[in-house]
């Protein structure tokens, strides 16, 4: 399944690593990140690390896992079938 993480970006349920507050995790993951922060990425409040890439996302951390979630009984009641 796919989780939509705002700004027109869906990332596979289970290619997502962590999903961290972004105030937090800025400074752990990029330093820069908190410093030199673009127009998109100055109202993120989360970020999803995936096996690829990491994301901004304007959602809340909770706003994703309840999206994480759901996307992942649907995975387990479609295998079953």
């Amino acid at each position: 399944m796919f989780i939509s993480i705002g700004w027109n970006n869906i990332v596979r349920a289970e290619d997502v690593v962590a999903i961290l507050e972004y105030g937090q995790a800025a400074k752990t993951v990029d330093p820069n990140l908190a410093e030199n922060d673009e127009a998109e990425d100055a109202s993120a409040k989360s970020i999803i690390v995936t096996t690829d890439l990491i994301y901004s996302s304007p959602l809340s951390v909770q706003t994703l896992k309840k999206r994480a979630d759901t996307s992942v009984p649907r995975m387990i009641e479609e295998d079953n079938l």
